[in-house]
């Protein structure tokens, strides 16, 4: 049952894997002192932690661009490579926190909770340590057994502060590996060696309780399960689903599904938030098929979840 789904050819080219390895370490460079002096200056942990999700999102973001543009569609390779682009972001990063530890001087209070030390890069600290891994290892278990930041005047150290930098660690590794992963499995046409383009449907399509039967009927070539949430119905709480096409211009065959579940919930503050979930993921769909529920489902739809005069025109095999 493969074969009903995208499926990476696993090709790359030499000059991807060298596009995404050289963008991704230059652009880790000014993303490290970015992310670094934020954290240094403003000396509060849940800012930290979103700037610490931002630096690998952001990283990410780049590889995936690299991946794109080279062409790359072995997720695998793509990951590899994007894990070691991400290392080399944690190491550098490292190395502009050493060099403003190596030129803190005076510490200024932000009130009784907060404080930041006044600081001046040293570049040769910074120099000698990108160039020489083992000096900044030999420094990380002083660092370790005395602490260098506070917060609510407790000062983290020993292994404690290992698992603070673990985590960190995985967070901007993981981050960065997750988007040019992803995007080097989405669908490419090997015929016309160019991406598919995404469409989101504007219109929604019910919802479906059993996801797994609904996948099964899709998988059958059952399109008359695809059908249009009627707007009357739709309240900001009314679960649906959200279609997706993936289709290679200059190839008519390169045309994938992808289906998902749609809940909101509401906190108890009223705020809302919507949570997805995958039906099916780049499902080979016949090219007229394609055509028609991209009609069916346009916003000059009619709105309305009727069944088609013929139920027929949405069912077939992918001959």
């Amino acid at each position: 049952m493969t074969d009903l789904y995208y499926q990476p050819s696993g090709r790359f080219t030499v000059g991807g894997i060298l596009g995404l390895l050289l963008v991704g370490a230059l652009a880790a460079v000014p993303l490290a002192f970015l992310y670094v002096y934020a954290v240094w200056y403003i000396p509060f942990i849940y800012i930290n932690f979103f700037m610490t999700l931002m630096f690998g999102f952001l990283l990410g973001w780049v590889l995936k661009k690299m991946v794109r543009t080279g062409k790359i569609r072995n997720p695998r390779l793509a990951g590899w490579l994007s894990v070691a682009v991400g290392v080399w972001a944690w190491y550098v990063q490292w190395c502009v926190y050493m060099a403003l530890l190596a030129g803190a001087g005076e510490t200024e209070s932000l009130g009784s909770r907060a404080s930041f030390a006044h600081t001046t890069f040293q570049e040769d600290v910074f120099l000698g340590m990108i160039i020489d891994p083992g000096t900044l290892f030999g420094v990380l278990p002083e660092l370790a057994e005395n602490g260098t930041w506070s917060i609510f005047s407790a000062t983290p150290s020993g292994i404690f502060l290992y698992l603070i930098w673990l985590a960190e660690f995985l967070i901007i590794v993981v981050l960065t590996w997750m988007q040019p992963h992803s995007e080097a499995g989405v669908p490419f046409s090997e015929l016309a060696q160019e991406w598919a383009e995404k469409t989101t449907l504007p219109q929604r399509a019910i919802h479906f309780p059993d996801a797994a039967a609904a996948k099964a009927a899709l998988e059958a070539a059952d399109w008359h399960q695809l059908q249009p949430h009627a707007q009357e119905e739709i309240t900001v709480t009314s679960p649906s689903s959200r279609l997706h096409f993936y289709r290679a211009p200059s190839d008519p065959q390169c045309c994938y599904l992808s289906l998902e579940n749609i809940t909101v919930e509401v906190d108890n503050k009223g705020k809302s938030s919507e949570k997805t979930a995958d039906v099916v993921e780049y499902l080979r769909v016949p090219p007229h098929i394609c055509t028609e529920l991209h009609t069916r489902f346009s916003t000059d739809a009619v709105a309305s979840a009727s069944v088609p005069e013929d139920p027929a025109a949405y069912s077939g095999t992918y001959q």
